[in-house]
Order: C-alpha cells, then sequence, then structure tokens
C-alpha cells in the first residue's frame, strides 16, 4: 500500500501529482476532501491536483447541502460540484487512490485491480465516519477530522518545481 506519493519531475519538467479521493456516493466526504485539498494546494507551489468519485456513485449529482455548508464555512465555492463514479478507466488516470474508508479500498482494489498499489486510505487503520443524513454540526465534525491527514497528504506529495 502507497504511504506517500512523491513524483520529481525530469530535467526542469513539472510533474503533477493527481490524486482521487473516494467514498460512497461522492456527495459528501470525498468531495469535501477534493474541495479542501485544492484550496490548500492553490495557496501553496504544490504541483498536485485532487479529484473525487464515489464506488455507488451516479455521475451528476450534486453536493450534499450541509457538505456544500461546511466547504462555505471555508470559503470555498462547490457551487460547480457534481458526483462521478469510480471505475477502472477513472482510477488508471490517477497517481494515488484515497479511500475514505478501508472498504472503500479494498472495493477500490477489486474493482481496479491494476490500481492495487497506488490505493490507500486517507487515516491509517481508521475509516472517515460517514455523516450522510446528518446535521450540518456532523460534516463540520467529519471535515474537522479529515482535515489534518488532507493537510498531511498534501505536504507527503509535495512535488517542488525544479531548480527553485
Amino acid at each position: 500500500m502507497c504511504s506517500r506519493t512523491h513524483l520529481v519531475a525530469g530535467r526542469g519538467g513539472v510533474v503533477t501529482v493527481k490524486i482521487l479521493f473516494v467514498c460512497t456516493a461522492n456527495s459528501c466526504r470525498s468531495p469535501m476532501a477534493e474541495l479542501y485539498f485544492n484550496h490548500l494546494a492553490r495557496k501553496t507551489k504544490h504541483t498536485v491536483q485532487a479529484f473525487s468519485a464515489g464506488i455507488y456513485a451516479d455521475d451528476g449529482v450534486p453536493l450534499s447541502r450541509a457538505a456544500a455548508a461546511v466547504m462555505n464555512e471555508q470559503g470555498i465555492d462547490s457551487s460547480n460540484f457534481t458526483s462521478t463514479a469510480f471505475t477502472p478507466k477513472r482510477a488508471a488516470q490517477y497517481d494515488l487512490l484515497v479511500g475514505m474508508t478501508r472498504t472503500h479500498a479494498a472495493l477500490m482494489r477489486h474493482i481496479a485491480p491494476e490500481a492495487r498499489e497506488r490505493v490507500r486510505t486517507l487515516v491509517p487503520g481508521e475509516d472517515v465516519p460517514d455523516p450522510a443524513g446528518g446535521s450540518v454540526e456532523d460534516y463540520r465534525k467529519v471535515f474537522d477530522f479529515m482535515r489534518p491527514f488532507l493537510k498531511q497528504l498534501l505536504t507527503d506529495s509535495y512535488n517542488p518545481t525544479q531548480g527553485e
């Protein structure tokens, strides 16, 4: 299992590390991870970009209202977000696949066995709780739980521009 993602560009080139966060329906946990991670990355010189998908997601569903409210509290616009289903073809496009739970990681390995070595969980040995159907406060607690692990993942995936 991958514990870090660190790609080095060759001869002055820059490699963008692409990370896919995965949960169940791609309507709360993985989108909050994607949106917040990209928000953090834009504030740095990190050459990394996050996306998200859901094991059982339907394409095109908007972010849950409670997750959107939590993102809004962070100053993050989520109005253009729509869900995406996890598929082997999508898995092949990413350097790192990050499940919100150990079950998500196992399902990703089953659905996309060729990506097996690029799968990990956000929180080693723990699952990110599912706030679906809960209050905004429930979503806020889940976001606050994920936040330090997302910051650490950004640090771990840092790819400095060559020559700087």
